[in-house]
């Protein structure tokens, strides 16, 4: 849980990146676009539906996407190329253990049934 800032706007629970991370653990694909509007636009989407994501249903800043996707670069978890943000082989590994460390078995659920909604992009 999350009890000092990180890169992105923090929830009663867990900040922007945390929760993308939790994402890029539990997703199918490899790759997902980079444009931080959308991805911004799909976490207000899913907090309509998932108590995980709620906090983040007033709005989030496309700049605090930029800024957590930067942070998980920065990591070596995912690397840019055209359009896509793809997710590294150490990332994969780095992104489902800290899900299994970070969440509790309700919320890896909530990333289980919203991940199709990140497959998909």
């Amino acid at each position: 849980m999350t009890t000092s800032s990180g890169p992105g706007p923090t929830s009663m629970r867990f900040a922007l990146h945390e929760v993308l991370s939790g994402m890029l653990g539990t997703i199918q694909s490899d790759s997902f676009t980079d444009d931080p509007k959308l991805l911004a636009a799909v976490f207000e989407e899913l907090a309509g539906r998932f108590p995980l994501f709620a906090p983040f249903g007033a709005g989030v800043d496309a700049e605090a996407v930029s800024k957590a996707l930067e942070a998980l670069e920065k990591n070596n978890i995912i690397e840019h190329g055209e359009g896509r943000y793809t997710l590294t082989a150490t990332g994969r590994s780095y992104c489902v253990s800290g899900k299994r460390t970070l969440f509790n078995k309700r919320d890896i659920q909530q990333l289980e049934e919203a991940a199709p909604v990140f497959d998909a992009l």
